[in-house]
Parts: C-alpha cells; structure tokens; sequence
C-alpha cells in the first residue's frame, strides 16, 4: 500500500499517523482525559518541548518529560512539518508580527460523540446553578456599563404558490 493511502487511511479513522514535535505556548496542565474536569497528570510548561499524539476537539494529547495527557487545543503549537504544509489542514500565510490570531476550528460536537452522549442530571444540575434571574442580569449589565436596546424580529417571509414550478411546490 503505498505511504499516502495509508496516511489518508488512517486520517480517516481519526487515528495519528505519526508523532509530531510541538511547543507549549503557555503553562497547562496534563489531563488523564480530554476534559476541563479530568484528573491532572502534570504539568507542562510554556516553551517545553512536547510530542503530539493526538488531536480531540478542543485538546491534544502529548507526551511531556515522560507523561502523557491531554492539554488545551491552543496551549500547543505543532512545530513539525508534513510536506512542507505544517500542521495537517492549515496553511500559514506570511505572518504579522504585530497581529495575534488563533484559529482553533471548532464546531461542537462531531458525529460519534453525539451518538454517545447521555443524560447526566449532575451536569444538569450544574448548568441550572449557573442561571440568573432578570435582575442579576440587569444588575449585571449595568456594572459592565451596558445599556438595553429593543430589537424588533425579522418578518416572516413570504411564501406564494408558484404554478409554474415544475413540482407544483412553493418558492420563497
């Protein structure tokens, strides 16, 4: 099987063809699992050398000074190149020095992750005890120096009966 379809194989099922070098950008802490809550393996440092293993969602997995975990997608900065490409998927234009961009692409959860999401009252619960009422809120905007403004809806388009649709069906 020649080296390419066997990468593209196994970018495709999400495994890590390889091992990279990366850079720590700041100070993160080596998590057991690719959680915010996970237990802490250690700790990296900011400009430690790291191996990366992985990629999920917002983390990636490294192995630091002997110990593996998961740090925060953008704590980590892939240093080696494959092709000449840089990171897998992201091609860096020439860079402003004095402009700070971080891209992480991130848009919820994918597919398998949906498929095994549960209901979990105690997160629930969680997320309940983080609501506020209209007053905190107001209360809230005013210390921000914020004000209220009212925005009206958007109207409701328009649907007409199109005889000359080849379905007979609606345009909008």
């Amino acid at each position: 099987m020649p080296r390419i379809t066997l990468f593209l194989l196994l970018a495709a099922l999400g495994l890590p063809a390889w091992a990279a070098s990366g850079v720590m950008l700041r100070d993160d802490s080596l998590r057991a699992t690719a959680s915010a809550n996970a237990t802490s393996r250690g700790h990296a440092r900011k400009g430690d050398k790291v191996e990366v293993l992985a990629r999920q969602g917002g983390w990636t997995q490294v192995r630091a000074a002997g110990k593996t975990g998961w740090v925060r997608l953008l704590s980590v900065r892939t240093v080696t190149s494959v092709g000449g490409l840089g990171d897998v998927g992201t091609l860096t234009a020439q860079r402003d020095p004095d402009k700070v961009v971080a891209t992480a692409g991130l848009r919820g959860l994918n597919e398998e992750e949906l498929r095994r999401a549960q209901y979990d009252a105690q997160e629930m619960q969680r997320l309940d005890g983080q609501a506020v009422n209209a007053e905190e809120a107001r209360r809230h905007a005013a210390e921000g120096q914020l004000s209220a403004i009212r925005l009206d809806y958007l109207p409701a388009p328009q649907v007409q009966a199109s005889p000359a649709s080849p379905t007979g069906g609606f345009e909008f």
